[in-house]
């Protein structure tokens, strides 16, 4: 009925054209791909074959020029007959012709040697040969299910997949290669949703480099732009950098041992994005009663309308964040400039890991923050210090505090700063550990305000330091603050005025200062005259006991009879002149009258 409403004229063309449709060849597939012959070139071999699976083989051969004749495909198994194979040519983006030859599936046999032969069909002569085996030309195709996405911790993401070839699990190596693709100054992405994956993005294209293989899965840092070689079928990549969007890719590869060929072709790439760092939004959490966590952040207070989250996840020791056991935080507040905070209840000792979506208005894109788990006897932040009292006494001004927390006095340190009211330059104090209260030297006549601090640094609590208690000001009085100073520059004064009157009238200076400071006694002047007397009366009544000689002498205590025998040979001689005196002072000397003392009693000067 269509041919009948057509005009009579088109009916012989439209049957041209359906006779010619139904006589044209259908265009087979393309059996190598410009792909294949590129992932080949580094096998050395005239005739280059390879098996997509192991249960099939494709050999192929690369003509420059045209053949001037044509050429026969033989196959054979060692002591078969070989087979021809219906060999198809395709055209060259390069320029000439390419052979294929596809092996029927019944022919194609593992771990069995294969022969392969190019006759020429004119002369019958052996353009090519090569003897392989199914099992060593492997070129697999890439990992399935390939899934990335952030691996619970700082600047790491988690990537697995799948094998290509689930009858062959354990056979494969597997290359990963991974760049950035958003700058870090200006990130974007999505919140962070643990089912959410993002594929079919352009491929990356990296310099491919080769690595020893690890297995068993691993956490890597390789740089971004390199490749990693693994046996297993996931990797934790780590040291990425926070807040960006990377692009991952993985490839196939027999693990030599079992099976062996070349890498294949990289998988689409498929793309996650690394949380932000908490330090970009001041996101900071701590407890000020070793109960409950409080977590405070800033935003930009021109994104009023949007929409924070803040969850956490208690994580044992030893163990790895869940995807399936983060805790919403419900007790969130908004201050004033853009501050937020949120304050939760942990309900055991394990180490606490914080995340906090953003949703912003207007279609922009959602950001991540996560901070690193932090334990919570490690992360203190107290109350500032209660100061009960502030008294001004003599110059100096006496605080005295009491701690923030009762539990922890025993491991605080405080820090006491204060200053003039006319100054905005503070002094700060370190305080002894446990310290209640604190003196400082003022100066007088002015007014001061002074503050205190703490924060926990014991064996086991530790934190930051507190905010600075409300100020107190105090007055301190002249009077009683120049006491001190007064009592010191007295006796600089004094000095300085007995430097100048030194230098100005030295007669003058030496008389004050017989004054103020007399000379000392001489001891041998001030008591000759004692030992004088004393030895006198000692010769008046040792005389007689020594009338009898040397032997007497000894007998009445004189060690040396010599000695003693002296004064009396002095007493016969009578009455000496003052020169005679002079002569024979070493021997009132060693009669136990000092020289001085002789001199003086002779009339003479002994200066």
């Amino acid at each position: 009925m269509v041919v009948a409403c057509l005009p009579r004229g088109r009916l012989p063309s439209l049957l041209a054209v359906v006779l010619l449709s139904l006589c044209s060849p259908t265009v087979a597939p393309e059996l190598v791909t410009s792909q294949d012959a590129a992932l080949l070139e580094e096998v050395h071999k005239d005739i280059l074959c390879f098996s997509r699976s192991f249960e099939d083989l494709t050999c192929f051969w690369d003509e420059e020029e045209e053949a001037s004749g044509m050429s026969h495909f033989y196959y054979w198994y060692s002591r078969d007959v070989p087979t021809a194979c219906a060999v198809s040519t395709q055209r060259r983006e390069a320029g000439g012709t390419r052979h294929v030859c596809a092996f029927p599936s019944q022919d194609v046999r593992l771990f069995a040697q294969l022969h392969v032969l190019v006759l020429d069909a004119a002369t019958n002569q052996t353009r090519h040969q090569r003897e392989l085996s199914v099992d060593v030309v492997g070129l697999i195709g890439p990992p399935v299910n390939i899934s990335a996405r952030w691996a619970g911790a700082t600047g790491q993401l988690h990537v697995s997949w799948q094998t290509p070839l689930p009858d062959y699990p354990n056979f494969f190596l597997y290359e990963v290669r991974y760049s950035a693709v958003s700058p870090v100054e200006t990130p974007h992405g999505t919140a962070w949703d643990p089912s959410k994956q993002h594929t079919g993005d352009p491929p990356t294209h990296l310099s491919s480099s080769t690595h020893p293989p690890t297995a068993g899965g691993a956490a890597v840092s390789p740089q971004a732009g390199q490749d990693l070689v693994l046996a297993d079928t996931w990797v934790v990549l780590q040291h990425l950098q926070p807040g960006v969007r990377y692009h991952i890719q993985v490839r196939t590869k027999p693990d030599g041992t079992s099976m062996d060929g070349v890498w294949g072709p990289w998988s689409q790439a498929v793309a996650a994005e690394t949380p932000h760092s908490s330090g970009d939004i001041g996101l900071c959490c701590s407890t000020p009663d070793l109960q409950h966590v409080r977590c405070k952040w800033s935003w930009d207070p021109a994104e009023h309308s949007s929409s924070h989250e803040l969850f956490y996840q208690e994580t044992p020791r030893g163990a790895g964040i869940r995807e399936d056991m983060w805790q919403r935080c419900e007790e969130a507040s908004v201050g004033t400039q853009g501050a937020h905070s949120c304050t939760f209840q942990p309900s055991n000792a394990s180490a606490i890991a914080v995340l906090l979506n953003v949703t912003r208005p207007h279609g922009l894109p959602g950001l991540t923050y996560f901070q690193e788990p932090f334990w919570l006897h490690q992360a203190v932040l107290t109350e500032a210090p209660q100061l009960v009292e502030a008294a001004v006494a003599q110059g100096q001004l006496s605080l005295q505090w009491l701690p923030p927390l009762e539990q922890l006095a025993e491991q605080l340190d405080y820090q006491v700063r204060y200053t003039a009211e006319s100054s905005a330059d503070w002094k700060v104090l370190q305080v002894p550990r446990a310290a209640r209260g604190q003196v400082l030297d003022l100066r007088p006549g002015a007014r001061y305000r002074a503050q205190v601090r703490a924060r926990p640094v014991g064996p086991r609590y530790r934190g930051s330091w507190s905010a600075w208690s409300e100020p107190v000001a105090v007055d301190a009085s002249p009077d009683a603050g120049w006491v001190v100073p007064s009592a010191t520059l007295l006796p600089l004064g004094l000095a300085g005025a007995l430097l100048g009157l030194r230098c100005a009238f030295p007669a003058l200076c030496s008389t004050v200062k017989q004054r103020l400071w007399p000379p000392v006694p001489d001891l041998q002047r001030a008591l000759g005259s004692f030992l004088h007397d004393g030895g006198k009366q000692g010769q008046r009544h040792g005389a007689p006991g020594v009338r009898g000689g040397p032997a007497r002498a000894a007998e009445a205590g004189h060690a040396d009879p010599q000695r003693a025998a002296r004064p009396l040979a002095a007493q016969g001689q009578g009455e000496r002149s003052p020169r005679a005196r002079s002569r024979s002072r070493p021997v009132a000397h060693e009669a136990g009258q000092p020289p001085a003392q002789r001199q003086q009693d002779a009339g003479q000067d002994p200066r």
